[in-house]
């Protein structure tokens, strides 16, 4: 199996584990305070990964050029990522905020354009174009999204979270320096805990339960720990667009896992919708091979 491979494998696989936290941030955020129980989650991972990273790679160093850019990343992509996140997941529903969440290879489609100039081929705006309508479908389905309901500030916390990712990968394409996928993700996390270190100064400490304790760990170790190296790694092998759209897979996932755990019904939208959106992911994913510009260049070769 060839890296490229082993890089779309291995987003697949994250996306479904990042399914999943939606439902444990629920489950925390019953007893812990959305930005506090993001601090508890971060501060675990950057305390195992720094660990790892002195014993490992010692030598590994950061160049000056690249230091305030870990700090951005670590603010936009830890700190204001899960804030914005957390307090969705706190005012909605997790698969309604999962769904909002994988809006994201859309905007990046077109800040990766207008920034770094990369080409919009017809096979990335088909794919984002899909699914869009497949997010739409599931919507549809599922609940009502609108600025005017219930739950509107959950769903524009949700879309702050997408902006700040959008941030995040930008940053994350930029770095000076040649550095190991681990490096990468301690710092920014260790950034992003500090950022979020205030909220022990605001928010009411206790001692949470074992339910609770057992989900931070899974949300400490498999989410960020193991999670964010897996993301910079695709990062680096996929670019922001491809691996980005797999994004898009998360709500089906969460569906389906809120149909096993919380044993909730999938309607015939709900699997319409997660087609669609399969097809899009597909259509981003390989578009290098089946890319009509290249095709007719190379037609015009013959």
């Amino acid at each position: 199996m060839t890296n490229k491979r082993i890089s779309h494998v291995m987003a697949i696989g994250l996306m479904f584990i990042w399914s999943l936290s939606y439902l444990s941030i629920k489950v925390i955020s019953e007893e812990v305070s959305p930005i506090l129980s993001a601090f508890y989650r971060f501060v675990v991972a950057a305390i195992i990964l720094f660990i790892i990273l002195k014993v490992k790679f010692p030598e590994e160093k950061v160049l000056k050029k690249d230091k305030f850019k870990f700090a951005l990343g670590g603010l936009f992509g830890v700190a204001i990522y899960f804030i914005f996140e957390n307090y969705a997941v706190a005012y909605t529903s997790a698969s309604n905020v999962a769904i909002l969440i994988a809006s994201i290879p859309v905007f990046t489609i077109f800040t990766q354009r207008i920034i770094f100039k990369e080409k919009l081929t017809y096979g990335k705006i088909l794919g984002a174009t899909l699914s869009l309508v497949g997010i739409i479908i599931i919507i549809a389905s599922k609940e009502r999204v609108s600025i005017l309901s219930k739950g509107s500030i959950g769903d524009l916390m949700a879309l702050g979270a997408v902006f700040s990712w959008v941030i995040y990968n930008m940053v994350c394409s930029t770095f000076t320096g040649k550095y190991k996928v681990i490096t990468i993700t301690t710092y920014e996390i260790m950034w992003g805990s500090l950022f979020l270190s205030p909220s022990l100064f605001f928010s009411t400490l206790q001692i949470p339960s074992t339910k609770v304790v057992l989900n931070l760990i899974f949300l400490s170790i498999f989410c960020s720990c193991i999670g964010y190296v897996m993301y910079v790694h695709c990062l680096k092998d996929l670019g922001a667009t491809v691996l980005t759209t797999y994004i898009n897979l998360q709500p089906i996932m969460s569906l389906f896992a809120a149909a096993i755990i919380l044993n909730e019904v999938i309607t015939i939208w709900q699997v319409l919708g997660c087609i669609i959106i399969i097809t899009g992911v597909t259509l981003v994913s390989l578009d290098n091979r089946f890319n009509l510009r290249k095709r007719r260049r190379a037609y015009k070769n013959l």
